[in-house]
C-alpha cells in the first residue's frame, strides 16, 4: 500500500520581507501541504523576526523551522552550543509546529526535544549525507537511533541507481521496526529523484517540492510532484 505523502515546500529567502512574500504565496498554494522555513540563508540577527513574519503570512499550514548548519550541508556556520541556543530562542518566539534538529550534533541538542514539546512543537530529527550513501545497514541504524524524535528524517546522495534503491530498502526496513515513528527519507540529486515520488510505498510520509528556490539537489516542482503522486496513488 502506498502511503499518502505530504508535500513540504521550503522557503529559501535572503531577507525577512522576501521570506514573508514566499510564505503568503504558499498559504494559497494547494501544492504545499507543509512549509519549511530555512533560516540559515539569513543573518542570525534576523531569525526571530523572520519566523514571526512567516508564521503570520503562512496561516494555518504546518510550519517546519530549520537552521541547517554547514556540518549538514547548510549555510549556518555556527557551533553546536550556538545552534542549540538559537533553536531554543525560536521555540520561545512561538509559532513553530515542527523543529528540525540535526541529530549528528549529539547529546547537546537532545534536550531540545523536551523544550519543543513544552512549547507545543514537535521535533524532526534529521541526518544528511551530501557526499554519498552509507551502507544499507548503517542507514537503518541511523533511522532507528532517531526513534526518540516525533519524525525521523534521512537524506543521502546517490552515486548510482543502486544507491537510491538501497535508500528505499533502508526506509522499508526501519519503518517495519519502528512503525510508530513517521519517517521522511530521500535520495538526492537526479539519480534519487524517483525516491521523492515513490517513497510512500516504502514508508516515507513526506517529500519535498519547490515553488521557487530549492533547498536541496533534486527537488522537483511541487505542482508536478503533486500530479506524479496522484498518478501513483491511482495506479
Amino acid at each position: 500500500m502506498v502511503m499518502k505523502m505530504k508535500i513540504i515546500v521550503p522557503i529559501m529567502a535572503k531577507n525577512k520581507t522576501e521570506a514573508a512574500v514566499q510564505a503568503a504565496a504558499l498559504r494559497e498554494n494547494p501544492g504545499a501541504d507543509w512549509v519549511e522555513l530555512r533560516l540559515d540563508p539569513l543573518p542570525a540577527a534576523d531569525w526571530r523576526d523572520t519566523l514571526t513574519a512567516v508564521r503570520a503570512a503562512v496561516g494555518d499550514k504546518p510550519l517546519i523551522v530549520t537552521i541547517r548548519t554547514s556540518r549538514e550541508g547548510g549555510l549556518a556556520d555556527i557551533s553546536v552550543p550556538d545552534y542549540a541556543a538559537a533553536c531554543r530562542m525560536l521555540l520561545e518566539a512561538g509559532g513553530v509546529d515542527y523543529l528540525d534538529v540535526e541529530f549528528s550534533a549529539g547529546t547537546a541538542v537532545l534536550p531540545l526535544t523536551d523544550a519543543a514539546h513544552r512549547a507545543g512543537a514537535k521535533v524532526i530529527y534529521s541526518c544528511h549525507h551530501f557526499e554519498g550513501t552509507p551502507a544499507t545497514g548503517e542507514m537503518v541504524d541511523t533511522l532507528l537511533a532517531m526513534e526518540g524524535g516525533d519524525i525521523a528524517k534521512l537524506a543521502v546522495m546517490p552515486h548510482c541507481a543502486a544507491d537510491a534503491a538501497r535508500l528505499l530498502e533502508a526506509t522499508a526496513a526501519a519503518a517495519a521496526q519502528m512503525p510508530h515513528t513517521p519517517l521522511i527519507t530521500m535520495s538526492m540529486g537526479a539519480l534519487g529523484a524517483v525516491t521523492r515520488v515513490c517513497g510512500g510505498a516504502f514508508g516515507s510520509m513526506a517529500t519535498f517540492g519547490t515553488a521557487g528556490r530549492a533547498s536541496a539537489p533534486g527537488q522537483p516542482d511541487a505542482a508536478l510532484l503533486r500530479r506524479a503522486l496522484h498518478l501513483l496513488e491511482e495506479i
